[in-house]
């Protein structure tokens, strides 16, 4: 599965192994804790690293006003950064569970 760039996919791809703790994501989202997802400091980095594909995700997923939608509630940069990359890593988790369910369906 070729999740925007091959970069962004190998970083996911590394990070996210475990099963379980994928479909945890996908059904719950990140605000529960997510190793490596969990402190400004770690997202800002990640976002930092991957601006531009969690850009293209946000924009791919949720349309034009992607900005507004995702900056609710939020008063700064570092928490609008954070919920562009919890909704990049909770899509990337829940594409892998289309991917597993249909796999199970075939």
């Amino acid at each position: 599965m070729l999740f925007y760039t091959e970069r962004l996919t190998a970083a996911l791809a590394d990070r996210f192994t475990n099963e379980d703790e994928i479909i945890d994501i996908a059904n719950y989202g990140c605000s529960g804790g997510v190793p490596g997802f969990i402190y400004y400091a770690q997202t800002n980095e990640f976002f930092d690293d991957f601006e531009d594909d969690i850009e293209d995700v946000c924009f791919d997923v949720l349309g034009d006003e992607y900005l507004s939608q995702l900056a609710k509630c939020e008063d700064s940069i570092q928490g609008l950064k954070n919920k562009m990359v919890w909704f990049t890593v909770e899509e990337y988790c829940r594409r892998l569970v289309d991917m597993m369910e249909e796999e199970e369906a075939a």
